[in-house]
């Protein structure tokens, strides 16, 4: 076998009957599923922590511990079954679904129990301004004060801001109403681009479950060949071999082709026109080799992992989708028929 960059191995074209037995079939599907496997713990973990960020994450253990507590509860037991009219059974029915679909009065939630142990925590004395920044400062690790930092130093442009306060008001601003005004508009940039960050981080996500996806796509792909290429030439072997291979995978089955790529197309019509082949001949097993070799290229290349991206600049689009949601969230921007209201000139929430 020919060395390659990833979990899989490239079958070669000449001399390929040794690397091409049942065993190698079994220890190449076990690495493919292998592989599938910690992906998607890789993405149930990244998504995990998505969800559950900050301290939250240490109280869904109690949350858990809450909810197996109800199991014996008298609402979530199954009612015996007694011999009864049909009359009686319609009532019983009728109040066990209404039991089954209310939502119990001692109910605990994650949030409960979160606000639940901040209360119950000891209050010491209260801090003055200047103790609380120290303390806040203390705690800050070495990206959060490097954060902190860039964020104390840097300021909008003073010019703009008198310019943009000139325009709105239509008259001259005074500056302390500008430094004001340029405070607000920091912090105001400052929550776009925390948006735009978490924004960006979804976006990562969702391109690596694609992948992910692809990936899966592409192993059903790898398994189906490389079967079919191992009975073909454990057939010429021994014929108890051949039938010696039972498993899932149905390497005769054509493949869907849902794709406007014409080259994409192009190549799943030949895997299924060599998939569907009924002889054994050198042919088939050089192509099967060929298109085997390249879905383990497109297998290795495909990587789920989205850590080397955290340092990426924010593109233009994620700023856009992050300042569409703020307007959401926030409700800052009224309909078309309410700004046209008045003498129409769109003046009137100014």
């Amino acid at each position: 076998m020919s060395e390659t960059e990833g979990p899989l191995y490239k079958l070669p074209l000449e001399s390929y009957q040794p690397s091409i037995t049942y065993a190698n079939y079994i220890s190449t599907k076990q690495m493919i599923e292998q592989v599938l496997n910690e992906d998607q713990e890789y993405l149930m973990w990244k998504l995990d922590n998505k969800r559950l960020g900050g301290n939250m994450r240490e109280y869904m253990e109690d949350f858990k511990n809450e909810l197996e507590s109800y199991e014996n509860m008298e609402w979530h037991r199954k009612p015996q079954t007694t011999s009864q009219s049909p009359n009686n059974h319609n009532k019983v029915a009728k109040k066990q679904n209404w039991e089954l679909n209310r939502i119990p009065s001692n109910s605990v939630f994650a949030r409960d129990i979160y606000e639940q142990k901040i209360n119950n925590m000891p209050r010491p004395r209260e801090l003055d301004e200047t103790e609380l920044k120290k303390l806040f400062m203390s705690r800050l690790d070495e990206e959060q004060m490097n954060r902190y930092e860039v964020f104390k130093r840097t300021s909008l442009a003073k010019n703009q801001i008198k310019k943009i306060s000139g325009v709105v008001t239509n008259q001259t601003v005074a500056n302390n109403i500008n430094l004001l005004l340029g405070g607000v508009g920091k912090i105001f940039v400052g929550e776009i681009v925390e948006k735009a960050l978490d924004i960006k981080e979804k976006w990562l996500l969702g391109l690596a479950l694609n992948r992910f996806d692809e990936r899966k796509k592409i192993s059903a792909y790898l398994k189906k060949h490389l079967k079919k290429l191992t009975r073909l030439v454990e057939r010429s072997d021994s014929e108890d071999s051949y039938n010696d291979i039972n498993d899932s995978v149905e390497e005769s089955e054509a493949e869907s082709v849902d794709t406007d790529d014409e080259a994409e197309k192009k190549f799943m019509k030949a895997s299924n026109d060599l998939l569907q082949a009924q002889n054994n001949v050198e042919s088939v097993r050089k192509g099967l080799i060929k298109q085997y070799n390249i879905l383990v290229t497109k297998f290795n290349s495909l990587d789920v992992s989205v850590e080397k991206y955290k340092n990426s600049p924010l593109l233009p689009e994620h700023v856009h989708e992050a300042w569409r949601l703020y307007r959401i969230e926030n409700h800052t921007l009224p309909s078309g028929q309410y700004r046209n209201q008045g003498e129409a000139n769109g003046l009137m929430f100014r």
